[in-house]
Formats: C-alpha cells, sequence, structure tokens
C-alpha cells in the first residue's frame, strides 16, 4: 500500500510540474499604468535584433495598457540577447530611453509592471519600473 501511494505521490507531482512547465507563459507580460493627469502616448517598447518595434496605443489617466513580448516570436534569426527597452520622444523631439528588463536570452520569461507617475513640461516622463525574470 505504502508503496502504491509513494508511486502515486510521484506521478500527481510530475504532472503538476509539467502542466506547470507547459502553462507557463512565453516571453513577458509586461503591464504599463497611467498614474498622471494627462494622455500619455508616443511610447514603445524594443530591443536589439526585434523585427519591429511594438508601438503602445495612447494610455488615457488612470488607465492601464498590458501587452505581452515573446522573443521567439518577434525577434530577427540572429537575436542571441538584448535588453528590453521603453522608448519615446519628448516635446523637443529627443528619444528617452527606460530599462523594462536589462538583459535577457532566448527562452527567459518574466513580467514587469511600469508606472508612468507623472510628464515635465518638456514631455519627459518619470517612470517605476518593477520587473521579474526567469530563465525558464
Amino acid at each position: 500500500m505504502k508503496r502504491k501511494l509513494g508511486i502515486l505521490f510521484v506521478l500527481l507531482t510530475g504532472l503538476v510540474c509539467l502542466a506547470g512547465f507547459i502553462l507557463a507563459p512565453d516571453g513577458f507580460d509586461i503591464k504599463l499604468t497611467n498614474q498622471t493627469k494627462h494622455k500619455i502616448s508616443g511610447l514603445y517598447v524594443t530591443y536589439e535584433h526585434i523585427r519591429t518595434d511594438i508601438q503602445i496605443p495612447p494610455i488615457a489617466p488612470g488607465e492601464e495598457y498590458s501587452l505581452n513580448v515573446d522573443p521567439a516570436q518577434l525577434s530577427k534569426e540572429d537575436f542571441d540577447e538584448a535588453a528590453l527597452l521603453l522608448k519615446y520622444k519628448d516635446h523637443q523631439g529627443k528619444i528617452h530611453t527606460e530599462y523594462i528588463i536589462g538583459y535577457f536570452e532566448k527562452g527567459y520569461s518574466g513580467e514587469a509592471s511600469i508606472t508612468i507617475n507623472s510628464v515635465s513640461k518638456t514631455g519627459k516622463i518619470e517612470v517605476d519600473i518593477q520587473e521579474d525574470t526567469s530563465v525558464y
């Protein structure tokens, strides 16, 4: 009886681990929250060797926008490693860069939360970024 319970326990544990591996999201889930009183537009997400930058639609005050960035789907064939970046232009046309995920490779996954706290008169945004990356 103990042996059957042991085998059953090992099988159930294996199934749970396999289900977690199969159901794990691919890439990075990114959530942007606009906590300003202004509509935020002109943001895009990019990284080296991406086929096309990911344009983020305008985000109204108090609203959230979520997206998934899957390097397996979005990268050129020569992709090896990169940093995930949030970019935008201020009112003078100067490009600003914020690091969402400082380093990732093929097969990495995770999530990031970007909170837009304020916008200056010149169009520079102030953000807080929290990220959690996994190599699995």
